[in-house]
């Protein structure tokens, strides 16, 4: 018997998407997922290196190389042999990157539907927000261009379908890194060695330790993290800080810990890719903030155990919010409201929890959930869904 054959056509190979994209390389069934997608990096986004197209046993990528161009960062002018593969290959389904300013995939999908090719937009979808032009225009993209719809959450899909699209052609795919790697790396993780390094970071390593990952941007609220911590320290409520990530706003954080003699409370790790170096920090952590908003962070987070505070507007926030159940694997403060966020990063300190508890709370939902087995296995519910 023939396999179907199916194209997911990438903007970039993010390093993150790594298992998923091995997991569905290594499907011995009656499909057969080949990736397109460029080696480059693009705004700080870590790729894949092209070395795994090259690997066996489940650690490679199906992957053909194209060249990709970008007329501002992160949005799509061209990629090359796409177009070709539509018009001439066997590729039955085409899995595009759903986002309506990467102008060929207008291109590409018109000439899919054309050819009589399936099309699933991999995307985040609406989040509510939307309104006027842009909304109509988005909602002909996903009503007229494609078969389906590849979502990361369950409340993107009632919003779109609450604006009359068809239910059984959105499917929630959830989200994962390379979750198989970094239980394996927590599950060896040497409490001993946790203690010295963290002995090594701050002046008192049996404070509470809240942690940070992401970029160093504004939008992210991550003044109001050492805003918080300050004003927490000086009530009495020991704490440390850590954050993982590069950015703009990290000057004018290190102006504002130097103005408030927050130094022997407050690390700064640079940007890390490998995927040890970030454990050990996570694995010393109590509390992963994010005022801004969470995305994989959250994700990252809970797999280490980590349990995570947020703001509730979920207008505002990524589908991968929908992992945290709150008072369980982490909190939820009320948004825009600092006060509100000290208040509830106060009460989650002071609150007695069971260590073993918390951590396995934090990781059920990744098991179950946001793993690339699991959104392996749904994006291959989505492709037989639309080809059936």
């Amino acid at each position: 018997m023939n396999k179907i054959k199916i194209a997911v056509v990438c903007k970039l190979m993010p390093l993150y998407r790594l298992g998923v994209f091995q997991k569905l390389s290594s499907l011995n069934e009656d499909l057969e997922f080949t990736f397109f997608g460029d080696t480059k990096n693009c705004s700080g986004i870590e790729t894949i290196d092209w070395s795994y197209s090259n690997k066996i046993d489940g650690e490679g990528i199906r992957w053909i190389k194209t060249n990709n161009y970008f007329y501002k960062p992160e949005l799509l002018l061209w990629q090359t042999g796409i177009i070709k593969n539509i018009l001439f290959s066997k590729y039955k389904v085409f899995i595009f990157e759903g986002a309506v300013s990467h102008f060929p995939i207008w291109l590409f999908a018109l000439l899919c539907q054309i050819r009589n090719k399936k099309v699933l937009f991999w995307t985040h979808g609406f989040n509510g927000s939307d309104k006027g032009f842009k909304k109509w225009i988005r909602l002909f993209f996903f009503k007229h261009l494609c078969n389906g719809v590849l979502l990361y959450g369950k409340k993107n899909r009632e919003i779109m379908i609450s604006y009359g699209l068809n239910p059984d052609s959105l499917f929630v795919i959830y989200n994962s890194l390379r979750t198989k790697e970094q239980f394996q790396i927590f599950e060896k993780r040497d409490q001993n060695l946790i203690k010295k390094e963290k002995e090594h970071l701050f002046k008192n390593s049996k404070n509470t330790t809240i942690i940070f990952i992401g970029r160093l941007v504004a939008h992210k609220g991550i003044l109001e993290i050492v805003k918080v911590c300050n004003n927490l320290i000086k009530t009495g409520l020991e704490l440390n800080c850590i954050f993982i990530g590069e950015g703009p706003e990290k000057e004018i954080l290190f102006n504002y810990i130097q103005e408030n003699e927050l130094q022997d409370n407050i690390h700064f790790t640079g940007s890390l890719y490998n995927e040890n170096d970030i454990a050990k920090y996570f694995v010393m952590s109590d509390l992963m903030v994010s005022p801004g908003n969470v995305g994989l962070n959250c994700i990252h987070s809970l797999t280490y155990g980590v349990p995570v505070l947020t703001h509730d507007n979920f207008t505002f926030q990524n589908p991968e919010v929908e992992a945290i159940i709150d008072g369980e694997n982490g909190v939820f403060y009320k948004y825009n409201d600092f006060e509100n966020l000290q208040l509830k990063l106060e009460n989650w300190i002071s609150t007695s929890r069971n260590k073993e508890v918390t951590i396995s709370k934090c990781q059920e939902v990744i098991k179950n959930s946001y793993n690339p087995v699991n959104q392996a296995n749904c994006i291959v519910a989505a492709v037989k869904n639309i080809i059936m």
